[in-house]
């Protein structure tokens, strides 16, 4: 596939400002879906090398490189390999479309801003989605967990929101393997054990009372 032609100004200083919030693929797929591009991931590689973009720890434009087009005058125009304007990346995914998370949850392309591109859509758990749906806004701090501990039954009763400190507590007395019958009672010591401010004692195995600062 042709990379098409040179990049503009603004295109690098997008991929400046985002390569280190995604991974290439997701890089790649929204930079062309933005500029109605095609470029490939190694072409997008090859740009941010001979721009002098590092993937190092600090994100920052090396001193001295130059921008691999520069004394080159605007756009050049597209061949007809060309990515035409309007089209969308062969791996974009529709809207409602799901995937599985590395951690076995189900996400799903939802109608919501996407903080880091702009975009009005982005991947969010699916279950997290159906709450708030029915609730609002999760509040921070908290997290919406399966009752029954099964991750795809998406019913709205089987869905709970918890503290992360009563999700901490409920973790560590095994909450998702626990039988479903045990559950309830797991969830209520949580509760209990996470607003009196019980935590795992390093070390020792067991459960203390964090002192009040």
């Amino acid at each position: 596939m042709s990379t098409g032609a040179p990049y503009t100004k603004r295109q690098l200083n997008w991929l400046r400002k985002h390569y280190l919030l995604m991974p290439a693929k997701e890089l790649t797929a929204t930079f062309n879906a933005k500029y109605g591009q095609s470029r490939t991931d190694d072409a997008i590689k090859g740009t941010l090398f001979r721009a002098g973009i590092r993937c190092g720890r600090t994100g920052h434009f090396e001193k001295g490189a130059e921008v691999w087009n520069k004394g080159k005058k605007g756009y050049m125009g597209a061949n007809a390999t060309s990515f035409k304007k309007g089209n969308l990346p062969h791996n974009h995914r529709p809207l409602w479309s799901e995937r599985i998370d590395k951690n076995g949850y189900v996400e799903m392309s939802v109608p919501e801003r996407n903080p880091h591109t702009g975009f009005e859509t982005r991947f969010k758990h699916k279950h997290v989605w159906i709450w708030e749906q029915a609730n609002g806004k999760k509040p921070k701090s908290t997290a919406v967990i399966f009752k029954d501990g099964n991750s795809r039954n998406f019913e709205l009763s089987n869905l709970i929101l918890v503290s992360r400190n009563e999700l901490l507590s409920a973790n560590l007395h095994g909450y998702k393997n626990s039988p479903v019958e045990l559950k309830p009672v797991i969830l209520t010591l949580a509760k209990i054990e996470a607003k009196a401010g019980f935590r795992l004692c390093p070390g020792r195995g067991r459960r203390g009372q964090e002192a009040n600062r």
